[in-house]
């Protein structure tokens, strides 16, 4: 990622870095003080800008506490719309799951899962929230449909996408993350990989879609 950006033009890695270090500010006092008690002024005194620069590059102080899930939910459609002509839409979700898992430090699973966060428990982002993973369904549905050179709506691709993102919306659950607590750090991984198995088993008919037009 560092090598990429390095790449860019002076004046993108710029922006780039104040993207990232109002991001980083804003995690930082959500985590340490709760999203509700946070000003718009605190994160820009944080990362060292105004607070007209900040709502140059994010639009609200909500839009910072779901940052992470905008990114993630990019790179989920990436990696399914990148899949090699003979492999399956399954298996690029199959294996998109896999590599998140495994990339996370046992250590750090729970807090590192996409999703929820301590201080989305606030009321005032429970909409949003909710919102969250319909925004996940309509986009990759919409991606798909884009894919078959179909833009008219499809129910069929809509339901596809719904199997997929109801995984995806228990993986990063404060349930699911409850339910991990008690189980030793040593176990976690060999926890989640079971429940991913049996998720994966249970949405396993989506292998029957095909990128051609029917």
């Amino acid at each position: 990622m560092k090598q990429m950006i390095l790449k860019l033009p002076l004046r993108e890695r710029k922006k780039q870095g104040i993207r990232s270090s109002v991001l980083q500010s804003a995690k930082e006092l959500f985590q340490a003080k709760g999203y509700s008690a946070v000003t718009v002024s605190e994160i820009a005194d944080h990362a060292d800008i105004s607070v007209k620069t900040l709502f140059t590059y994010f639009r609200s102080k909500e839009d910072l506490a779901f940052q992470d899930e905008i990114i993630f939910c990019d790179e989920l459609i990436r990696s399914i719309l990148a899949r090699r002509e003979e492999e399956s839409l399954f298996d690029a979700f199959q294996q998109f799951l896999w590599k998140l898992i495994q990339s996370i430090d046992p250590e750090i699973l729970i807090e590192s899962l996409p999703g929820f966060h301590p201080w989305m428990d606030s009321p005032e982002l429970e909409q949003r929230y909710l919102l969250l993973w319909e925004h996940y369904e309509v986009r990759l549905a919409d991606a798909l449909q884009l894919e078959r050179a179909n833009h008219e709506f499809d129910p069929i691709l809509r339901v596809i996408s719904g199997q997929m993102i109801s995984v995806i919306r228990i993986l990063g659950s404060k349930a699911f993350k409850e339910y991990l607590k008690p189980i030793p750090i040593a176990l976690r991984h060999r926890a989640l990989e079971k429940w991913l198995l049996g998720s994966l088993e249970m949405v396993s008919g989506i292998q029957g879609y095909s990128k051609s037009t029917q």
